[in-house]
């Protein structure tokens, strides 16, 4: 299939863009460079799922040409998991163009074996190598597996999918996956491709004694080609979700992840944490009325080192307990982090509730083991203005943390606006957010236990450049019959 090129914006999102001052700031706050539809759907919807939906977006910049970057999300999603396929963009002049296409070779709808493909992640190698982490599940039914697709050319063509690891039974089913490559110059694991994932287990297979879901890990040092035995980052009966590792200069890993440890309140509980390979568990869908909703920010982030290349992981010490806040009737908001290659500090960024309204916060490290202070990111959290999703990148001592401000629940989920927050000292302090993109309204969104604007959005950063992409709802276009209209919108920023 020849890939489409996006030349422009759309209509409505010019109109709801506000691009009259392309600029996000002046001095050292960064600027509007190119934004527009970096994706929308490829592919065919099938019974049962939400045509004209693209969603949960993931990005990544190649080290070795700044220019080119590749983003990926769901495409026609189902409300109750995952997508038909997964769509990948890519680009070869920083966002001004975006070309995409549906993959290859994971799911029914383009060529696999399996029913539906979730949690796209991409990251790049220190070869200019891209990688595409994928999970596939089959549902109804206990199939699962974690895929990786390698691309040599800047996320043009990509190799045929190899499988990290598969599930054909119901008492351990693939879930959540996240990939990192170890870029280090000196890192003794240099290049080296780490796949986790959390592996939700039960002790029967109707999935109904639920024993624990840890965090899991691969590797490759064959560019993708075979993968090491399964290491867990955490023991097994411990109720874990969502790792964000971190590669430190000397090939040490840190990974954040949300513990709820042994006995504790499950992931498929914390908004934005179910499972999507495991259906039945899916949190009820929130009620709509229209009244001041408690958040509960129960959501414990435990960071973890693995000296020796992820084979054994330390005890966990906690970057905060406050991290699981999230906006009411939509599902959303798994936390980000990044590490500054530059100078070695480790971010996290969440949202924590307080009372009916979540500020964004961010933490730093520079061992992995000590976290700062939660440090105020958002401003203006008020009673009836939420936030939803955030990310957070890093380079040379400025920060830069991307969430949306959502105002007016009340009416069919309210409007969405996404933010761009500079620190310049390191995550110490943060400037005022600033609005980038256009509008979304999530009336038109995907639907998932509540309005679905991703779980997750992504950011990469470069020298020169901060890409930011998210997920972007409006009316559909007269010609369609679909009640939804969701495209993936990317802003590249010049630092």
């Amino acid at each position: 299939m020849k890939p489409r090129l996006i030349i422009g914006i759309a209509t409505a999102a010019v109109a709801l863009a506000g691009l009259a001052a392309p600029a996000v700031g002046a001095g050292s706050r960064p600027t509007v460079l190119h934004q527009g539809v970096v994706t929308r759907q490829d592919v065919a919807s099938r019974p049962g799922s939400e045509p004209d939906t693209v969603v949960e977006p993931d990005v990544a910049v190649n080290p070795r040409n700044e220019q080119n970057a590749v983003a990926a999300a769901h495409d026609s999603r189902y409300e109750d998991g995952g997508a038909v396929t997964i769509s990948v963009a890519w680009t070869k002049d920083a966002g001004q163009h975006w070309h995409h296409e549906p993959v290859r070779g994971v799911t029914t709808a383009t060529g696999g074996s399996y029913s539906r493909a979730s949690d796209p992640v991409v990251a790049f190698g220190p070869d200019g190598s891209a990688y595409l982490s994928i999970l596939a599940v089959d549902i109804p039914g206990c199939r699962t597996a974690v895929v990786v697709l390698r691309s040599m050319n800047g996320g043009v063509t990509w190799r045929k999918p190899s499988v990290v690891h598969r599930s054909n039974t119901c008492t351990y089913s693939d879930d959540k996956n996240w990939l990192v490559v170890d870029n280090g110059a000196k890192s003794p694991h240099r290049g080296r491709v780490y796949q986790f994932w959390t592996p939700f287990l039960f002790a029967d297979e109707a999935q109904n004694q639920y024993l624990g879901s840890p965090q899991a890990v691969r590797w490759s040092d064959d560019k993708g080609v075979t993968w090491s035995r399964t290491s867990y980052v955490t023991p097994r009966d411990h109720g874990t979700q969502n790792s964000q590792p971190m590669i430190r200069a000397d090939g040490s890993i840190v990974d954040t992840f949300y513990d709820f440890g042994v006995g504790g309140r499950s992931p498929d509980l914390v908004p934005g944490g179910a499972p999507e390979s495991v259906p039945r568990l899916h949190a009820a869908s929130r009620s709509r009325a229209l009244v001041a909703t408690l958040i509960d920010a129960s959501g414990p982030i435990i960071a973890t080192v693995s000296s020796d290349g992820g084979q054994t992981w330390s005890t966990g010490t906690e970057v905060t307990n406050l991290g699981g806040g999230y906006a009411d009737d939509v599902r959303c908001c798994l936390f980000g982090a990044d590490i500054d290659a530059a100078s070695g500090r480790m971010h996290v960024a969440w949202l924590g509730g307080v009372s009916d309204t979540d500020p964004v916060y961010e933490s730093f490290s520079d061992d992995g083991t000590q976290w700062s202070s939660p440090i105020p990111v958002s401003r203006g959290d008020v009673s009836g203005i939420q936030n939803v999703n955030v990310d957070v990148s890093a380079r040379g001592g400025m920060v830069y943390v991307s969430y949306g401000k959502r105002r007016h629940p009340e009416q069919n989920g309210g409007f969405v606006q996404q933010q761009v927050v500079v620190s310049t000292d390191g995550g110490r302090e943060f400037r005022a957010p600033t609005p980038i993109g256009p509008v979304s309204e999530l009336k038109y969104a995907a639907q998932a236990d509540g309005y679905f604007p991703g779980d997750y959005i992504g950011t990469a950063i470069s020298k020169n450049r901060l890409y930011i992409v998210w997920a972007v709802s409006s009316k559909p276009p007269a010609s369609s019959n679909s009640p939804y209209h969701q495209v993936i919108w990317g802003t590249t920023l010049r630092r």
